[in-house]
């Protein structure tokens, strides 16, 4: 949406905020698209998922219909 997911001054309130997962999301997203951010948002780079696991969350087989054969 035109702005980056994690955004602060000082530099090291920003790099608080990435350690912390600290980032603001708008209030109309659904439980699913939260949880596939907070996934690729990780700030543990070992912890994020692998494409084929983004592709395969509930947010993009359920909610876009991705994956689904027909």
């Amino acid at each position: 949406s035109g702005h980056a997911p994690f955004e602060a001054r000082p530099r090291a309130e920003l790099y608080r905020s990435i350690r912390g997962a600290r980032y603001p999301l708008p209030p109309q997203l659904s439980g699913p698209a939260r949880a596939l951010i907070a996934l690729m948002l990780h700030p543990e780079p070992a912890a994020r998922p692998s494409l084929e696991q983004v592709m395969g969350h509930p947010f993009l087989t359920q909610v876009r219909g991705w994956g689904t054969s027909g």
